[in-house]
C-alpha cells in the first residue's frame, strides 16, 4: 500500500494529483496506470483510496476516484514528543527518520553544553527543510495519518516553551543509580501527551538538569544500560508502543 500526503481537503470523490513530486513518483519511479490503487492522507488526517482514472503526462497530473478507508490509523494514542540535543547530521536525519517511523508527533533539536554540533543561523532554515522532507518520507513510509514537525531551539531553556502535560528527562545519572521505575510509574497515569528530552554524547551537564527538573521535568533512567545519545530516544518510542499500543488491556 503507497500512501502519499496532500496539502488540500479532500471533499469530493474526484481529485487531481498535481504536486511535482507526488506525480513523478507515482507516474514516472513507479509507472502506475490507470486501475492502480495508491493512497492519499489529506489536511483532515483522513486516508483515501485512490484509484487512478488517468495519467496525464503532457500536463502532469494524475486524476483518481477517491473513497474513505476504513483502515484504523496508526498514530500513537499518546502525543510525545522527542526533543534530543545536536548531534552529528548522520545521527539527527536518522533521529528524525526513525522518530518519525515509531511515532512522535514533534522532533525537538537544541542546544546544550555538551553539544558536539552548532548550528549558525544562516543554516537553520535549509537543515529544518531537509530534515522536514526527511519526516515526510518517514511517515509515508510507515503508513502515519500525520507528519512531525521539525523543530529547532538554540536553547535548552526554551524547551519549557514547549511543555507537555508530562515532562522526562533521560538522565544517565538515574540509572546509574538504579533508578528503574519512576518512568514505568509516570507511565501508568496514562499522560494526554509526553515530553522527553534526551542529551548530546557527553550528556547534559548539572545546571541544564537542574534547570529543567526547576521546570517540571522529572529525571527518569531507562533502564541499567546506558545507550548512545540516537538510541535512546527510539527505546522511549518503543516503551510507549509496547505500553500503550500492544499490552493487553
Amino acid at each position: 500500500m503507497e500512501q502519499y500526503f496532500v496539502n488540500q481537503k479532500i471533499e469530493n470523490d474526484k481529485f487531481v494529483i498535481d504536486d511535482a513530486e507526488t506525480f513523478r513518483h507515482v507516474a514516472k519511479v513507479l509507472r502506475h496506470k490507470t486501475g492502480d490503487v495508491i493512497y492519499l492522507v489529506d489536511v483532515s488526517e483522513k486516508l483515501y483510496a485512490a484509484t487512478i482514472e488517468k495519467v496525464d503526462l503532457n500536463q502532469q497530473k494524475i486524476i483518481v476516484r477517491v473513497e474513505l478507508s476504513d483502515i484504523p490509523s496508526t498514530e500513537l494514542p499518546v502525543d510525545v514528543t522527542i526533543a534530543c540535543s545536536l548531534s552529528k547530521k548522520d545521527k539527527i536525519e536518522w533521529i528524525t527518520q526513525k522518530s518519525t517511523e515509531l511515532g512522535a508527533k514533534r522532533i525537538i533539536f537544541f542546544n546544550s553544553k555538551y553539544s558536539i554540533m552548532n548550528w549558525k543561523k544562516n543554516v537553520v532554515e535549509k537543515k529544518l527543510v531537509r530534515l522536514q522532507e526527511i519526516a515526510k518520507n518517514a511517515a509515508q513510509q510507515s503508513k502515519r495519518r500525520i507528519i512531525p514537525e521539525v523543530l529547532y531551539l538554540d536553547s535548552l531553556k526554551k524547551l519549557s516553551d514547549h511543555k507537555a502535560s508530562t515532562n522526562l528527562i533521560a538522565y544517565e545519572e538515574s540509572a546509574k543509580q538504579g533508578e528503574i521505575s519512576l518512568l514505568a510509574q509516570t507511565l501508568n497515569q496514562q499522560p494526554e501527551s509526553v515530553l522527553c528530552a534526551f542529551g548530546p554524547e557527553g550528556g547534559f551537564a548539572p545546571d541544564e538538569v537542574d534547570f529543567l527538573n526547576q521546570a517540571d521535568f522529572l529525571s527518569v533512567g531507562l533502564g541499567p544500560r546506558i545507550m548512545r545519545a540516537e538510541t535512546a530516544p527510539m527505546y522511549f518510542l518503543s516503551v510507549l508502543s509496547y505500553k500503550y499500543e500492544l499490552t493487553v488491556k
